[in-house]
C-alpha cells in the first residue's frame, strides 16, 4: 500500500567560500544557469546513478538555498559530507518550509515524484523524460552518477522500474495492478489521494513489463 514517509520539507542555506563550486560538482543541475531569484529542480545522485534526493534550488541575495524533503535530508547530508572533505562549505538548516508542489494532490496531478517515490533509489530515467529534462544538465561538468545517466540517455535505455500514474475505484485495485508484472522489487503504490469524485488517484512504481490500461474502472500509465 501507499508508503508513509515524512512529507515535510526543510530549507537549507549553503554558505562558505567554496559553497557554489562544491554544489556545482555534486548537483545534476547546472548552477551557472541559475540566476538570482530563479529556482530549478536538481537531483543529487549516488555514484552508480540512483537518485539520493531531489531538491528545489534557489539563488537568493546571500547565496544558494535548497528546499530538501525532510525524509531524504539525512541521506543527502551524509552523501554531501562524504564528498565535502576540507572545503569551506556549511549547510544551515532554517527549519520547515512548504512543499514546492503545494501538496500530495497537486503532486499526483502533476505526475511528479515526491519523497515516497524518490526513496525507492531509482535512476532519473525511471521517473520519466519530463523529470530528466527538469533535473539533469547534459552540458555541465562532471558530478556523481553522470556516467550512468549519460549512458542511458545516449542509448535511449528504459529503466527496469518506472514511475506510473493511476486512477481506480479503490486503492486495493490500484495496488494489485501495479504489482502484477515483473519480478520482486520496489513495485507498489507510493502516494495516493482521494479525488472529488471519490476515485483514488496515485503514483507508484511498476516494472517496465506492466501493460498500461485505460477504462472507466482502472487506468494506469507510465509517466513520460
Amino acid at each position: 500500500m501507499a508508503r508513509t514517509l515524512d512529507r515535510r520539507w526543510r530549507r537549507w542555506r549553503v554558505r562558505g567560500a567554496d559553497a557554489e563550486d562544491f554544489l556545482q560538482s555534486q548537483a545534476s543541475q547546472d548552477l551557472a544557469r541559475l540566476d538570482r531569484g530563479d529556482a530549478r529542480w536538481s537531483g543529487f545522485l549516488a555514484p552508480t546513478g540512483e537518485v539520493v534526493a531531489v531538491v528545489r534550488l534557489e539563488r537568493g541575495d546571500d547565496g544558494l538555498i535548497l528546499r530538501v524533503p525532510a525524509a531524504l535530508a539525512d541521506a543527502l547530508g551524509t552523501r554531501l559530507e562524504r564528498f565535502r572533505l576540507r572545503r569551506d562549505v556549511e549547510f544551515v538548516d532554517d527549519g520547515e518550509v512548504g512543499d514546492p508542489m503545494g501538496d500530495d494532490e497537486s503532486r499526483v496531478a502533476a505526475r511528479w515524484p515526491g519523497p515516497a517515490e524518490l526513496a525507492c533509489s531509482l535512476v532519473p530515467h525511471a521517473y520519466g523524460r519530463g523529470f530528466v529534462g527538469q533535473t539533469i544538465s547534459f552540458t555541465k561538468g562532471c558530478y556523481p552518477g553522470q556516467e550512468m545517466v549519460a549512458r542511458m540517455e545516449s542509448r535511449g535505455a528504459t529503466a527496469p522500474w518506472r514511475l506510473v500514474w493511476g486512477r481506480a475505484r479503490s486503492l486495493a485495485d490500484l495496488e494489485g495492478y501495479v504489482r502484477s508484472a515483473g519480478p520482486e522489487g520496489p513495485s507498489g503504490v507510493t502516494t495516493a489521494v482521494v479525488a472529488s469524485d471519490g476515485t483514488v488517484r496515485a503514483l507508484g512504481i511498476a516494472h517496465r513489463t506492466l501493460v498500461e490500461t485505460q477504462d472507466a474502472e482502472l487506468a494506469v500509465a507510465f509517466v513520460t
